[in-house]
């Protein structure tokens, strides 16, 4: 009887145990922001594309996929989440491991859509990529560049996109980069993620806001590359703050590289950065500071046995204020 009951139990344990196991292996993704798909789980941004894109060919049917325009109504009822200037949001909640690769799914982000701008004020130009459990549990990875939406000339609007709660990797060739030829602003945030094996990258002639806090970058199989390189316009303004990091195991860590950037660089971790070797000599930095405007560093730990801890490069003209860091590294200064 004993035996019965204990055979009786295990099984039982093995029926509770089976629908979370499945659930933690369950890949998906979730795209709120559109009616009629907010429930649906896509197994992947591709079965996303061909679902939704249908809907915005049927909203805009003159043009559709490039810049024809709809009335507010149309535009109000299939974009519900909007800001009070009839910007709409689309949130992307990842579930497990999903991949984003544009390489054969043009304007992907978007489901198809190359512009903004759907006439009557109204934009879909805000987008946020979420970890549905945390950044534990989903991943993110990314193979190609995420290609933004692209403006009118002339509207000033900005370009919002953000990840959460994510790790992030992937093989794509620039890091993670959102881009566009042809806009005005951006405000580019990660926040509480792990890049693992990938570098964030930067490079929109525009004015903007960047926002890099709370994240473990581990560069581990990544070569030549920096943690964060950020470049841009030599005219418009660009705020960045890059704060409460954990950056290691890359080639170099930090590069602001845009003559308006008016930057802070705080409370991070800088650790065991590998450099760059050729011809028997190693080189690299765990802060660079190539162009800039005003640039703070101030309350930083940085721990190196193979590169600089600073590097002014040459030709450099910023205010540069840098207080309170904690350092060990072969040189303090490399200028």
């Amino acid at each position: 009887m004993k035996k019965l009951l204990s055979v009786a139990l295990a099984f039982l344990m093995l029926a509770v145990m089976l629908p979370v196991t499945a659930m933690a292996e369950e890949n998906y993704v979730m795209i709120s922001g559109i009616t009629g798909v907010e429930n649906e789980k896509y197994a992947s941004f591709e079965a996303a594309y061909n679902a939704i894109k249908p809907k915005l060919e049927a909203l805009c049917k003159s043009d559709a996929l490039g810049q024809g325009g709809t009335t507010a109504e149309e535009f109000d009822a299939l974009f519900p989440t909007r800001d009070e200037n009839g910007n709409a949001t689309l949130t992307y909640t990842i579930c497990g491991n999903i991949t984003y690769d544009e390489s054969n799914l043009a304007n992907l982000l978007t489901f198809g859509r190359r512009a903004s701008h759907y006439g009557n004020d109204r934009h879909l130009i805000n987008f946020k990529f979420v970890g549905a459990t945390g950044r534990d549990s989903d991943t993110l990875t990314v193979k190609s560049n995420i290609t933004l939406p692209y403006e009118w000339w002339g509207e000033k609007t900005t370009t919002s996109i953000s990840f959460e709660n994510l790790t992030i990797t992937g093989p794509a060739p620039n890091g993670l980069y959102p881009t566009q030829k042809f806009f005005e602003g951006i405000n580019f945030k990660v926040d509480n993620c792990k890049l693992e094996g990938i570098k964030i990258y930067h490079y929109n002639n525009v004015k903007g806001n960047i926002t890099f806090t709370n994240n473990i970058f581990d560069g581990t199989g990544t070569t030549d590359a920096y943690a964060v390189h950020l470049q841009g316009s030599a005219t418009e303004p660009l705020t960045i703050n890059i704060s409460n990091n954990i950056i290691s195991n890359y080639a170099r860590g930090i590069n602001i590289d845009q003559k308006t950037a008016e930057a802070t660089i705080k409370n991070n971790t800088i650790k065991d950065l590998c450099g760059i070797t050729k011809e028997g000599n190693t080189y690299g930095s765990a802060i660079q500071l190539t162009q800039g405007t005003s640039i703070t560093v101030t309350d930083n730990t940085i721990s190196t046995e193979n590169v600089n801890a600073l590097h002014f490069y040459k030709g450099l003209e910023a205010d540069v204020t840098i207080s309170n860091n904690n350092i060990k590294a072969p040189y303090l200064l490399w200028n």
